[in-house]
């Protein structure tokens, strides 16, 4: 993915689970951030950061001195795998040009950056290079909770030995390590800054090198970065496993083909192939592995990089459709064990840090999640050992569900997905994902013999789910309700409801003072009743679980698919807001919902919206935000996966019962398409279709050993041919 680098700043990434090396894509570290104001850009290993950057300056002594600047890409190359800056017209009146490689090997604290210098005259030149690396040794956010302090400086020593500066943060046993593969002519430390002047308590360090290049001779200059929060030996160790840098790219570069190899989608529409397999790729970026915590993926690219509850469900969701079993069941594990060391009681954490520090406790509807996603990743694993390791902690999990239900209505009360001030009620997200959660715990009891439990579990799924439509549908206006509370409740959370409205809160407050005024004509004795309070995204959730009734869900879907719910780049957050805004998590659950209930077209059409965001911000990314803002690169961007492999290829696993249900709609956009490589418990599944004659025709290479129970209609004709067990 190729773009200019000039014009507003767009960040870019290279990622290892172990290192990420964030910046913007002409090369450069400007100063971003919001969680730690200036900082959140730059060379950061996972509990710590390395670096606010580096630059190079080059000088071409042809030129008299014209040719003397700290170079700045024109051009950016994304790769899954790292990241290419080409220098051409930015270094003026020379004939050198220059090109930047980078990447960050998998299981080594560091990253490698090799710049390639190429003479194109036809005459000798004599060059100068000089890179200045700026390190920042300081901890992730919220550390001070446990202690954890920025030092009040940084210092660097060059050990000829490593032929690399080893930096130290003078207050913590945190180091750096800057070297290159060519001994330099010169070194210096201290306080001096390239073309960006960085926040923070670092220090600079330099290395000069001197080239003469004979006509069109190319040379190259590679640095090495790495790191360590423990020790000064272990940051040595990683630096140089980092020269070995030629063996680690391709076993880098062979295991993005792998991933792209799996869950591999092509149909007629070649954009949409081209960034379903970049959002793929993506996802990996995200992934974080702290061994004292452990693996998973975390959610999104620079703001928040840790670890959640929610955004880890939705993102294991599609995870698991694309074959990506392990990191599945690490980020489950990394979920679970965190809420187990900071709660302890079942609820599942919000967000927790690669430090250990707990943002929030959990939203109530991410102990929910956390069950119904266990429970998915079994239903394409089989994996009885891991149900039978997070049993324990789901019983209580189920407990403090039960607890928050204070009415012991079915719904329990809280924060979900949305987090607005004063939405602390029983939400329909909370409702839907415990009514699911309750379900797949029941079958859950049942494997775990525990037949009492599997019973009461049972009890408390069909109250939900027979109470959810009486109490959530709203007939007036043909859509479930985000919220039932009372006009009570609501008057004495006005406040709260109000203040995320900002300057728009005069409008607010009008649409729920009328909302109040109606609700209290209609309440007998303050009984509770269903509210669109914000007309949020979730109300899409009864349809993205498969609970509405057909005639509900075809009654809302229409609604929620109108100018007033979806706009340009997808699914609006909120009916009610303005502006509008649009997330890709907003739009994915719209389109899981519409293409569950056979309305592929429009699930076609809202992932369109979202992949038409491709590239705005980032090249080969989606942003958090839509079009182009929030978080670079969102973990929960490949919850699209489901509507893909579940309900246009068809593909629903049941791994523990030996079969595969296999139930395709595709749009009417397509004439063809396959998916290819499907993992499905210890083997895969190939999907090819073709239409022809208003027929749509499907061939399944079945190679899991399941049976494939084909559920096809009327204009539809299947072959199923089975293989060999494998992937």
């Amino acid at each position: 993915m190729e773009v200019s680098s000039r014009g507003t700043v767009q960040l870019c990434v290279s990622a290892g689970e172990e290192l990420k090396l964030i910046g913007s894509i002409d090369g450069f570290f400007p100063d971003m951030g919001h969680h730690i104001p200036k900082e959140m850009n730059g060379m950061w290993l996972n509990q710590i950061k390395l670096l606010d950057g580096f630059w190079l300056r080059l000088e071409d002594h042809s030129t008299n001195g014209e040719v003397n600047t700290w170079i700045r890409a024109d051009q950016f190359t994304n790769h899954p795998y790292g990241n290419t800056f080409r220098y051409g017209h930015g270094l003026g009146q020379t004939s050198i040009r220059a090109e930047r490689f980078q990447f960050s090997p998998d299981g080594i604290n560091g990253c490698v950056v090799k710049y390639s210098f190429t003479n194109s005259s036809d005459s000798k030149k004599d060059v100068t290079c000089e890179l200045l690396a700026r390190t920042d040794l300081r901890p992730v956010w919220l550390s001070e909770k446990i202690g954890v302090y920025d030092g009040k400086s940084d210092s660097a020593v060059f050990h000829e030995k490593e032929n690399a500066f080893i930096a130290k943060d003078d207050d913590h046993e945190w180091y750096a390590a800057i070297g290159s593969n060519i001994v330099p002519d010169s070194t210096r430390s201290g306080q001096f800054f390239a073309a960006e002047m960085t926040a923070g308590n670092g220090v600079s360090t330099s290395m000069t090198f001197s080239f003469s290049f004979d006509a069109w001779e190319t040379k190259e200059l590679v640095f090495y970065f790495a790191g360590s929060y423990k020790s000064k030996e272990e940051c040595i160790i990683h630096y140089r496993a980092l020269h070995d840098y030629e063996n680690l790219l391709e076993k880098k570069k062979q295991r993005y083909d792998d991933i792209a190899s799996m869950s591999e989608v092509k149909t007629s529409d070649e954009n949409f192939n081209e960034i379903f397999g970049w959002i793929k790729a993506n996802t990996d970026w995200l992934m974080m592995n702290v061994p004292e915590l452990g693996r998973g993926v975390t959610a999104g690219l620079s703001e928040y990089p840790f670890w959640f509850g929610c955004d880890g469900c939705y993102t294991i969701m599609g995870l698991i459709a694309t074959g990506r079993f392990d990191v599945a069941k690490d980020t489950l594990r990394v979920i679970r064990e965190a809420s187990q060391r900071h709660n302890g009681n079942g609820r599942i954490i919000h967000e927790v840090t690669s430090a250990d520090v707990l943002s929030n406790a959990g939203n109530t509807q991410e102990t929910a999640q956390f069950i119904l996603t266990v429970w998915e990743y079994f239903q394409w694993t089989g994996d009885l050992e891991f149900i039978a390791e997070c049993f324990g902690y789901m019983k209580k999990s189920i407990d403090w569900l039960r607890e928050m239900d204070e009415d012991d209505d079915g719904f329990p009360s809280g924060y979900g997905i949305m987090e607005l001030l004063g939405m602390n009620m029983e939400l329909i997200d909370t409702a839907v994902y415990t009514c699911i959660a309750f379900d797949a715990f029941e079958k859950i009891c049942i494997l775990m013999n525990e037949h009492e439990m599997a019973q009461n579990a049972h009890d408390y799924h069909i109250k939900t789910k027979e109470a959810l439509p009486n109490v959530f549908w709203l007939s007036d206006r043909g859509l479930f309700a985000d919220t039932v509370t009372t006009s009570q409740a609501v008057e004495h959370r006005l406040s709260s409801l109000l203040y995320q409205w900002g300057s728009k809160s005069n409008i607010y407050r009008e649409y729920l003072k009328s909302e109040i005024a109606k609700k209290k004509r209609e309440e007998v004795d303050n009984v509770q009743s269903g509210w669109l309070i914000n007309e949020s995204w979730v109300i899409a959730t009864p349809m993205e679980m498969g609970l509405a009734s057909k005639e509900h869900a075809e009654i809302a879907l229409s609604n929620l698919h109108s100018d007033h719910f979806t706009g340009e780049y997808g699914a609006y957050l909120s009916g009610l807001e303005i502006p509008r805004r649009t997330m890709t998590i907003s739009t994915n659950v719209y389109a899981a919902a519409q293409a569950r209930y056979g309305y592929s077209d429009r699930a076609l059409d809202l992932l369109q919206r979202m992949f038409s965001t491709f590239s705005m911000s980032t090249p080969g990314s989606i942003s958090e935000m839509s079009p182009d803002y929030g978080c670079f690169v969102q973990g929960w961007t490949i919850y699209c996966a489901t509507t893909i492999v579940k309900y246009f290829f068809g593909i629903s696993p049941d791994v523990p019962q030996g079969e595969i249900n296999f139930a395709p709609c595709m749009p009417s956009d397509w004439d063809n398409g396959e998916i290819k490589n499907v993992r499905v418990g210890e083997g895969s599944i190939s999907v090819f279709f073709h239409r022809k004659d208003g027929y749509d025709v499907f061939k399944v290479e079945n190679r899991t050993g399941l049976k494939i129970n084909v559920e096809k209609k009327a204009n539809q004709s299947v072959e199923v041919i089975d293989l060999p067990v494998g992937l």
